[in-house]
């Protein structure tokens, strides 16, 4: 009888360790390969997001879909550690893009629908047309005027493979949660 508890105790013991263990398992790699959460840091992308918001990147989307002109998405340079940052997407592969009267050029066109809507006092690097090659984007926080962004060498044009994913939505603060556009 004692014999009999003991191995009822021992397999519910069991069974429950498996149920957390297949639990963490799936956990992290619900983490690792689909969604992530990233805590947004300086005015870069202010009106849209905001120092201190914590967001929620998509990184299945870009395995499945391409990148798309003023996508929000987070990034990580290859020699950085553990530093992600967030920008929009501006140019694509394959565009030229040039930046001169405070304007935004695509491949001679000005860019008229730019949700970017500051006049750009510094054109950086893309005071020169920049050809971007295959799986390269150009990227600029919506506060253009105080931000680094692919306009200045240090970051520079941002490669397919750098890109973690899209950003969705705000989580945190709870009074500010929702889409991001």
């Amino acid at each position: 009888m004692k014999e009999n508890v003991i191995r009822r105790f021992s397999k519910a013991v069991f069974g429950w360790f498996v149920v957390i263990l297949v639990a963490v398992i799936a956990g992290y790699a619900f983490v690792t390969f689909f969604f992530q959460t990233v805590n947004i840091v300086g005015p870069s992308m202010s009106p849209t997001l905001k120092d201190g918001q914590v967001v929620v990147v998509n990184k299945i989307k870009y395995k499945i879909k391409d990148i798309e002109r003023y996508d929000i998405v987070v990034y990580k340079k290859v020699e950085s550690d553990s530093y992600y940052d967030v920008k929009r997407v501006v140019a694509l592969p394959g565009e030229t893009v040039k930046i001169e009267n405070g304007k935004v050029y695509i491949n001679g066109i000005i860019l008229s629908d730019c949700p970017i809507e500051s006049s750009i006092m510094n054109a950086g690097i893309a005071a020169n047309d920049i050809k971007l090659g295959d799986n390269e984007y150009f990227l600029l926080g919506d506060n253009v005027n105080n931000s680094e962004d692919s306009r200045y060498n240090n970051i520079g044009i941002i490669s397919k493979t750098e890109i973690t994913g899209k950003v969705t939505s705000i989580i945190r603060p709870k009074e500010e949660k929702g889409k991001v556009k």
